[in-house]
């Protein structure tokens, strides 16, 4: 089993990224994903060269925040004349369920294409092991799922891994975790689920079908929506015990998601004028989460025979 200490947003600007390297360089990260349409891309990019080996990286496909990859008149649902994207999750989710879902589809592949070619066109093996999720887990929404696998295999990657951050309910029952998730996140995982039960449909139709698709639910273990806002070490070692006996029965990986790449001036931000993005970045919870990452510690091997997770002189 591995265990994937993954920092999503990479790429919005150096300082911002330089913060999610230290965490692997000094501490336990060892994944993180790439946004490529950053302004900042190139730049971001060349940290990359000179980080340690053992990092894996993927494409964060964006379709909330900043500008587009292609022409704005292609994806009119998606962005405006000035090539910045506009749309909510919501407002996503309802054209999917609705006769635009053929269109968005399309639109969302082009632009799928065009960013995951921009990483791999930079990082040429990562074509061949493909790793893929996406900003504020939009993939998820049923067009931009199938839109997103559409430009997959039409650039004919090897698809490695595409999150599905659908969390196992069972490993938050502890009271003292429990009690401390905030209703919001409740809600998301509703419906995350809701649409990774659409989802599962299309993804395991295409395991076996001559697509390089190993996206049906088997990749990981996801932990990071209930906690969203605050994945401290406290909560985090808390669950782990459960994700890595779950993981073992069901002969899966684990992928705990963080954000400790803050940003305190909202001019630097992909798009300033997106209050609650900028809020997100400026939480404290960015700091919480860069702490975590540096003072965790996994014993791959514990006492039953799986890992272990222990943060210095807090949760042991």
């Amino acid at each position: 089993m591995n265990v994937f200490f993954h920092a999503d947003d990479f790429g919005i600007n150096l300082g911002q990224s330089q913060r999610i390297l230290e965490c692997a360089e000094r501490g336990v990260l060892n994944s993180l994903s790439i946004m490529a349409n950053s302004p900042h891309f190139e730049a971001c990019a060349r940290l990359l060269d000179a980080a340690p080996h053992h990092l894996k990286r993927a494409v964060h496909v964006n379709l909330v925040e900043g500008p587009c990859c292609v022409e704005p008149a292609s994806i009119p649902l998606l962005a405006g004349e000035d090539g910045v994207f506009n749309r909510s999750f919501v407002g996503l989710l309802r054209m999917s369920l609705g006769r635009d879902h053929d269109e968005l589809r399309r639109q969302v592949a082009l632009e799928a294409a065009a960013q995951i070619s921009k990483v791999t066109d930079r990082f040429p093996a990562l074509a061949q092991g493909l790793r893929v999720d996406g900003h504020q887990h939009f993939q998820l929404i049923p067009a931009v799922f199938e839109g997103i696998l559409d430009a997959i295999w039409k650039g004919g990657y090897a698809l490695e891994y595409l999150r599905v951050p659908v969390e196992p309910v069972r490993a938050f029952m502890r009271r003292d975790v429990l009690f401390s998730i905030r209703p919001v996140n409740w809600i998301k995982r509703l419906v995350l689920g809701w649409c990774w039960g659409r989802d599962r449909r299309l993804a395991r139709s295409l395991v076996g079908s001559g697509r390089p698709c190993s996206c049906d639910g088997r990749s990981a273990l996801f932990c990071g929506v209930l906690f969203s806002g605050e994945m401290s070490a406290e909560r985090v070692c808390a669950v782990f015990p459960a994700y890595a006996s779950l993981a073992r029965r069901r002969g899966l990986d684990i992928e705990l998601l963080f954000h400790p790449g803050g940003e305190p001036d909202a001019a630097n931000c992909l798009n300033p004028k997106m209050e609650d993005f900028v809020a997100f970045y400026q939480s404290s919870g960015r700091g919480v989460e860069h702490d975590a990452l540096m003072g965790l510690r996994l014993d791959p091997s514990g006492p039953d025979g799986l890992p272990t997770l222990h943060f210095e002189g807090s949760c042991a």
